[in-house]
């Protein structure tokens, strides 16, 4: 949960991999060293490793939010139940509009003050604070699905579900420090404040929880809500590569899959999403319900927000002509 902490972590600010091999002069050889580090700390397994404190952090959260969850059949709670339904929707919009579709591709723009509200509905999402999040969203589309994926389908399903949250210094080893790939949100101090004090705000959210209705409202508010909202996120990297369809052939090996689609607010469309990462709506097809798009829709609708960005047919077109279109949905 807390923010990395670039002093303390095993890859530092002074030993990303680029200055690591900074003395490797062939390039091809800077790859190789790299790619040996990487191996290293591969083959050192996830659990006997060096633990940051970051990574005991994030892994206690996930621990946490599903001891909570345990509780819930026998603290069950009708107002408790609208309120963990209330909450979801919020902090799951916080990740894919706020988080994914606003922040990391920029597929629309609204005002200032709505973008932060929907922002800081992700950070109560428990999901990494907004810089780490989306520069590591960017890692993966810039490398997807390679050794510098950060969270690659190819390490299993398990690192791509969940593995990569826990383990930060494999993740900055891959692809560098997290603000190196968002200076846009690094240079504004609400995206600074939310990575430094991460931390605190799902605990405060626990807390005025409590206050409010008491254990029932922590457990079905924070414990039950999380963990929905984190796997139902979380799925889309790891199922989203592995089963569903592909209606676009592109160079990796993401899917669409239908009930991901419905439960993810909309990014189970992930191979829509990898065809044409810019667009606002992932659910391309009328049947493909994307809720994130419907409310992004509305925003438009309302004046709220602009320049939302759609394929056009010639994209469309331009990707048939270079072999990245198959005609066909094939089952994989």
């Amino acid at each position: 949960m807390p923010p990395t902490d670039y002093h303390n972590s095993m890859v530092t600010k002074k030993q990303t991999m680029a200055t690591t091999y900074a003395s490797v002069t062939s390039p091809t050889d800077q790859k190789l060293a790299q790619l040996s580090e990487l191996e290293k700390m591969k083959k050192g397994g996830f659990w006997f490793r060096p633990w940051r404190l970051d990574d005991v952090a994030n892994l206690s959260w996930i621990i946490g939010i599903h001891v909570l969850a345990a509780f819930a059949p026998f603290v069950f709670d009708l107002g408790a139940l609208v309120v963990a339904l209330g909450l979801a929707l919020l902090t799951g919009l916080g990740m894919t509009l706020g988080y994914h579709r606003l922040l990391t591709h920029r597929s629309f723009k609204i005002s200032k003050w709505i973008e932060y509200m929907f922002v800081y509905f992700g950070a109560l999402a428990g999901q990494k604070d907004p810089i780490s999040w989306v520069s590591t969203h960017k890692s993966h589309h810039k490398y997807s699905e390679t050794e510098r994926d950060p969270h690659s389908p190819n390490e299993g399903f398990w690192f791509s579900h969940l593995g990569w949250f826990c383990y930060n210094d494999y993740v900055i080893a891959k692809c560098g420090e997290y603000s190196n790939h968002v200076p846009e949100l690094r240079s504004q101090w609400f995206y600074r404040f939310l990575h430094d004090t991460y931390y605190l705000h799902p605990i405060a959210m626990g807390v005025v929880l409590h206050i409010y209705g008491g254990f029932p409202y922590v457990v079905w508010g924070l414990g039950i809500r999380a963990v929905v909202v984190c796997h139902m996120t979380f799925v889309v990297r790891s199922v989203g590569h592995i089963w569903g369809e592909r209606t676009w052939n592109t160079f990796d090996t993401s899917t669409n899959n239908w009930w991901t689609g419905v439960l993810a607010l909309g990014e189970g469309w992930h191979n829509n999403h990898h065809a044409f990462p810019n667009s606002a709506r992932h659910g391309l097809e009328w049947w493909q319900f994307d809720l994130t798009w419907e409310v992004i829709k509305f925003l438009e609708l309302t004046g709220l927000a602009k320049d939302v960005k759609l394929p056009t047919e010639a994209e469309k077109r331009r990707l048939l002509s270079l072999g990245l279109v198959q005609t066909d949905d094939k089952t994989i």
